[in-house]
């Protein structure tokens, strides 16, 4: 008898699954696309709002939240009832990536959780930052001055 040549159907299977995987995560790549970052950016802007009302009301101090187009710096006053953030609160988060941008905002967040549009905590604000890739929205992060919510 002779043997029978050629791939067999798992073979082959395989071989498409595996090309199938390197399409999905290479192509992105290959072309610039930057929907990775631009997810990872949106969360660390979540998590650095949430940070500064938790360490506002933790240490019941005013904290200062700048949200710049590629970067979020948190500074915090120095004693209570002060209306100034001259102390840094960690380091900024930050994103390098091509395209990625978030709205930018002036917050603060005051002693008893609230989210204002000033240091005296007379004006809760109520609005929402978006994370964009290219110009096109990718995440909308909702923030509620009255009740101090961070979605």
């Amino acid at each position: 008898m002779k043997a029978a040549r050629g791939f067999t159907m798992v073979e082959l299977v395989m071989v498409m699954v595996l090309i199938g995987v390197v399409a999905a995560i290479g192509v992105p790549k290959l072309m610039g696309e930057n929907s990775f970052a631009a997810a990872a950016f949106g969360d660390e802007v979540v998590s650095a709002l949430r940070t500064a009302q938790k360490t506002a009301v933790a240490r019941r101090r005013l904290v200062c939240v700048d949200v710049a187009a590629t970067a979020i710096t948190l500074t915090q006053a120095r004693e209570p009832n002060e209306g100034a953030c001259p102390i840094a609160l960690g380091d900024s988060y930050a994103t390098d990536a091509g395209g990625v941008a978030a709205s930018t905002h002036t917050l603060f967040f005051q002693p008893n959780g609230l989210i204002t549009s000033d240091t005296a905590g007379r004006n809760p604000v109520r609005g929402n930052v978006v994370v964009s890739l290219n110009g096109n929205a990718r995440r909308t992060i909702v923030f509620e001055g009255s009740t101090g919510y961070v979605q």
